[in-house]
């Protein structure tokens, strides 16, 4: 049986711009991404908060595949909405506008089904929320994203959850802004290896691919080939759900099985980035599952 999978983040409405042209209204979100990712190899407990006015839109997406929405708190308050545009030169999203909504009102529960879930994957949040979710799991395998917005001013805090991790999972910017002082990502990655229960660093670095690092090994691996990139909204959550997804269905969490994982990871943003918004990886976990 494969280990069940518990992943704590966001679900956001995206208007998104690329060169390839314009999406509103587009649902997303950490916690939606990482589980349509990881959904097609084992099962997975989704807490998150949306509002009233996208409910039935993400119940309906998930409909049919193995996501648990016991944890999902629904509000009055409207979806958090993001506005970014992609850019393709150097691959960053620029956001230019954010409308909250009902994010702030969230505090995390886990059922006793989500506690005991023997992988946890911790979506970009501010840090004393992702401690409250670890305070309340017992799995064996934790995973954990950040944000350049809590690496730099809440480094110490995001510090503190990486010690109660086994992998992290950063892009070069959030890694040199986690460790300002390292000369570079290498020595910014080897300095974080073997804080209390650290194993493993996943560095994402977009179009050239990603590079796992252990206390022993590096090991640096291209990005899945795709025909053209429509849009990589999402793609860094589904390396993520590839990445524990592969883990869970194996029932491993052994340094032999991590580069199989990234393999997998590198493959869900492949699919993620080829079409707008979630569309292929809903495509995907319909035919596998």
């Amino acid at each position: 049986m494969p280990w069940e999978i518990t992943v704590a983040g966001s679900v956001h409405m995206d208007d998104i711009t690329t060169p390839h042209g314009r999406r509103f209204r587009q649902i997303g979100g950490s916690a939606l991404y990482f589980a349509l990712a990881a959904a097609p190899q084992a099962p997975v407990h989704l807490n998150a908060i949306v509002g009233g006015d996208a409910e039935a839109e993400l119940r309906q997406l998930l409909d049919g595949l193995p996501v648990d929405l016991g944890g999902l708190a629904v509000s009055d308050s409207p979806t958090f909405r993001w506005h970014a545009v992609h850019d393709f030169q150097h691959w960053v999203a620029e956001t230019v506008a954010e409308e909250p909504g009902c994010d702030s009102e969230w505090r995390p529960h886990l059922s006793p089904e989500a506690a005991r879930a023997e992988v946890l994957f911790l979506g970009s949040m501010r840090p004393s929320l992702q401690q409250e979710i670890l305070a309340q799991s017992s799995a064996r395998l934790i995973g954990m994203d950040s944000m350049t917005c809590f690496t730099g001013p809440e480094r110490d805090a995001v510090l503190d959850v990486v010690s109660g991790c086994d992998i992290v999972f950063l892009n070069r910017l959030e890694l040199s802004s986690l460790v300002p002082e390292a000369p570079d990502c290498t020595a910014a990655a080897r300095s974080l290896l073997g804080r209390s229960r650290l194993r493993v660093l996943v560095v994402k670095a977009g179009p050239t691919g990603a590079v796992l690092m252990t206390s022993t090994t590096t090991l640096e691996r291209p990005a899945a080939p795709v025909d053209v990139v429509i849009d990589p909204t999402g793609a860094g959550d589904a390396v993520a759900g590839g990445f524990l997804g592969f883990c869970a269905a194996a029932g491993r969490d052994d340094d032999a099985v991590f580069p199989e994982a990234l393999q997998a990871g590198l493959s869900r943003a492949a699919v993620t980035i080829s079409t707008f918004g979630t569309e292929g990886l809903r495509r995907l976990a319909v035919e596998t599952t």
